[in-house]
C-alpha cells in the first residue's frame, strides 16, 4: 500500500472554503481527460442504483455538476450535490440540477446524505479523508469515488493534500470500512463502487 500526505500543517490549506472562494469553475464534463472518469462513476452509480435498497444519490464535492448531468433522467432517482467553490454554481443552473454552496467537510453530521454518496476528485484535497470515508460508512450503502492513480510525493497536482497508488486508494476505502465491488481506471483516474 502506498498513501502520500502532502502537507505539513494540521489543516492543507487546499482543503480550505478560503482556498475555493475564489477558484474559477471546473467544467470536467467538457475536458477530455476528466470525460472517461466521470462515465465511469456515472456507471457505477448507475449500478448502485440499480438495487432495490438505493434511490437517493449525494454529490460532496460535485463541481459544477457534470456526473449529477449525467444522471438525469434516471427513474425514481433523487439526486443532489454540494461544493464550496461558488463559482461552480454556474453550472448547477445551466446543467439544470440540484446542487448547494456549502463546505460539507466542515461538519459532515449535518449534511443530508444519500443511499449513494459521491466523492470523485475529492478525497485528494481533505484534511482527513480518512475519518470522511468513515463517518460516511454508517449513514450511506454505497460509495462511487475517484482520485488520480499516479500521483506521489515527487511528482502531484499542487492542489493535492493526498495521493495514492491503486493498492493505497483500495486500503483507503476498506479500512474505512467499506467492501469494493469495482475498482478500475479511468485514464489518469482510478474509480471504486464500494458497499
Amino acid at each position: 500500500m502506498t498513501e502520500y500526505r502532502l502537507f505539513e500543517s494540521d489543516i492543507p490549506y487546499v482543503s480550505t472554503a478560503e482556498f475555493h472562494k475564489d477558484r474559477e469553475r471546473a467544467p470536467h464534463l467538457e475536458q477530455e481527460w476528466h470525460q472517461p472518469r466521470l462515465h465511469l462513476a456515472a456507471r457505477f452509480v448507475q449500478e448502485a442504483l440499480s438495487r432495490p435498497d438505493a434511490h437517493t444519490v449525494s454529490d460532496l464535492g460535485c463541481g459544477d455538476g457534470g456526473l449529477l448531468s449525467l444522471l438525469k433522467g434516471t427513474p425514481e432517482t433523487i439526486s443532489w450535490g454540494y461544493d464550496f467553490c461558488p463559482a461552480n454554481a454556474s453550472g448547477w443552473d445551466e446543467r439544470g440540477v440540484t446542487a448547494y454552496v456549502r463546505d460539507v467537510f466542515a461538519d459532515l453530521s449535518q449534511v443530508v446524505v444519500g443511499d449513494i454518496v459521491v466523492m470523485t476528485e475529492t478525497l485528494e484535497h481533505l484534511a482527513d479523508p480518512h475519518g470522511v470515508l468513515r463517518s460516511l460508512r454508517g449513514r450511506a450503502r454505497y460509495l462511487v469515488c475517484s482520485s488520480p492513480w499516479n500521483e506521489n510525493a515527487a511528482q502531484h497536482c499542487d492542489e493535492h493534500a493526498w495521493a495514492w497508488n491503486q493498492a493505497g486508494y483500495a486500503q483507503l476505502v476498506q479500512d474505512a470500512g467499506w467492501t469494493i465491488l469495482r475498482h478500475e481506471q479511468a485514464g489518469l483516474f482510478q474509480v471504486v463502487l464500494a458497499e
